[in-house]
């Protein structure tokens, strides 16, 4: 198949459980990339929807979904400045590939990129060209991402007893109808994003028998395009960005020091986040952890 080819599609996203319609491009809506199989890794290109130049500096990264339907990421690299990219993937797929950007050219000036999703890749792959799309449509891009901040507490059972946790923050869209078992997926954070805290008493805002972290997750203000993988040429569903953009903010507390082991009761939190022309309009997303040992 021609790659940069374009088809009408019309398809349904709700993110953060809002339903939204997707406007399609002028004369648009779908983008087909070329696929095949390698020996081993995992490859693709990433390139800007519009003019098909390469977008470096992407952040790439290989999915899974959990037993409760959320895609979490397992590897991440950085796109080369020819936008390639390349894994070698120790689990066994199939994958989902997520890619999105921030890219500042030579003039000073900023274009944030929407996540694109590839659902459904076997490991071994080479995937072709990954369309990405500016924020709010390829013709008047904002070129700001919005960074989600907020505090992380916990405590214990006993009054006035603060309990340390190591709390591990993702930004998550939601996927509907679900893709297999795949309802939410995690959508990558740029540079200044701070996704693993710990919590401590030391906090001065913190209130009395708490622990507290702040964090900030660093997120494109648009919806995500997708596709599923076909290895004769994988088709994506190209959507005109909307000025509403929905995520939530989720937060996994483990015992401090041991990863694996998860704390408090529950032991995962998650906030919904609404965003309106690139700036938050609901309530911080604060998550306050309890029952943790």
């Amino acid at each position: 198949m021609e790659q940069g080819k374009y088809y009408r599609v019309t398809t349904l996203v709700v993110i953060s459980m809002f339903v939204f319609s997707l406007a399609w491009l002028e004369g648009c809506g779908g983008y087909i990339a070329g696929g095949g199989t390698s020996s081993s890794s995992l490859t693709g290109t990433v390139v800007d929807v519009t003019t098909k130049k390469p977008v470096a500096g992407a952040v790439v990264v290989l999915e899974q979904a959990d037993a409760s339907g959320t895609d979490r990421v397992v590897a991440s690299t950085v796109s080369a400045s020819s936008g390639t990219f390349s894994f070698n993937p120790s689990a066994s797929g199939p994958y989902d590939v997520v890619a999105d950007a921030v890219v500042t050219s030579t003039t000073a000036a900023t274009v944030t990129y929407a996540a694109t999703v590839t659902f459904g890749v076997p490991a071994g792959t080479k995937l072709g060209q990954i369309p990405l799309v500016p924020e709010f449509g390829s013709s008047t891009p904002t070129g700001t991402p919005v960074p989600i901040s907020a505090i992380v507490s916990s405590s214990g059972t006993m009054i006035g007893a603060p309990i340390v946790v190591d709390v591990e923050l993702s930004a998550l869209q939601s996927v509907s109808p679900a893709v297999g078992s795949v309802n939410r997926i995690t959508i990558p954070v740029f540079t200044g994003s701070i996704v693993s805290v710990t919590t401590t008493q030391s906090m001065s805002s913190c209130a009395p028998g708490n622990a507290c972290a702040g964090y900030t997750l660093i997120v494109p203000a648009a919806n995500f395009a997708f596709g599923m993988f076909s290895a004769s040429g994988t088709q994506y569903n190209i959507p005109v960005q909307q000025p509403n953009v929905n995520y939530t903010a989720e937060g996994r507390a483990f015992f401090h020091g041991a990863s694996l082991t998860l704390d408090c009761t529950p032991s995962s939190l998650s906030s919904g986040i609404a965003i309106v022309n690139g700036s938050i309009t609901s309530a911080n997303p604060d998550l306050a952890f309890t029952g943790c040992l």
